[in-house]
């Protein structure tokens, strides 16, 4: 790799951070409807959460803004520098959705953005990941066992849909990693069993 190649590549995890911290759940909370989601419901600045304390129009927004985002940096990452700028871009702009520099460190846990990811990745992989997250949600109302899982299937099916290909595996390991940790809490509460369930508007200002 040559030292243009690693600008480049550094150019656009810079770029995926910055893009990344652009929380979409925060910005719509906290500017426009005036009441900070990080300080209502599980305090998760993600679209479930913003779902759960003001309703579905809200969370469709930040559903649609924050999948925006991953679209556009895995588009400038892929220009910039290929296949493996695409999944550099990509971590980091899952990074900056969990630890955004504009919002003190503190933003959502990436699971839409990881599921928006593989998509444009791998259909195959995210289908497995979505499937398993909405199957246990449906079934147990526990959103973070949903989306745990999710995330722990992505690099057994990409040794199965993508064999050989490292690059998508080490960041579906990277992917996974990132996850688990920032729902290290939530795990704790689900062996707990102090975890609660989703419902509509139980924190609404």
């Amino acid at each position: 790799m040559s030292i243009i190649d690693i600008l480049l590549h550094i150019a656009a995890a810079v770029l995926g951070y910055v893009i990344g911290s652009v929380n979409a759940a925060v910005i719509i909370t906290k500017y426009i409807l005036k009441s900070d989601v990080r300080e209502r419901g599980s305090k998760n600045a993600g679209a479930a959460n913003v779902t759960r304390v003001f309703g579905p129009v809200a969370g469709g927004c930040t559903l649609l803004l924050d999948m925006a985002k991953v679209m556009l940096v895995m588009w400038l990452g892929g220009v910039m520098a290929g296949e493996t700028g695409t999944a550099t871009a990509a971590i980091a702009c899952l990074t900056g959705h969990c630890f955004p520099i504009f919002f003190g460190f503190k933003g959502g846990k990436g699971i839409l953005c990881s599921g928006t990811l593989l998509l444009l990745l791998d259909w195959r992989i995210a289908a497995v990941g979505w499937g398993l997250f909405a199957l246990l949600w449906l079934t147990t109302r526990y959103v973070s066992l949903g989306s745990v899982s999710g995330a722990v299937s992505f690099p057994v099916t990409t040794l199965i849909f993508c064999p050989g290909n490292w690059t998508v595996f080490v960041l579906s390991l990277l992917i996974a990693a990132l996850v688990i940790w920032a729902h290290r809490e939530n795990i704790s509460r689900l062996l707990h069993g102090t975890e609660s369930s989703f419902r509509w508007h139980t924190d609404a200002p």
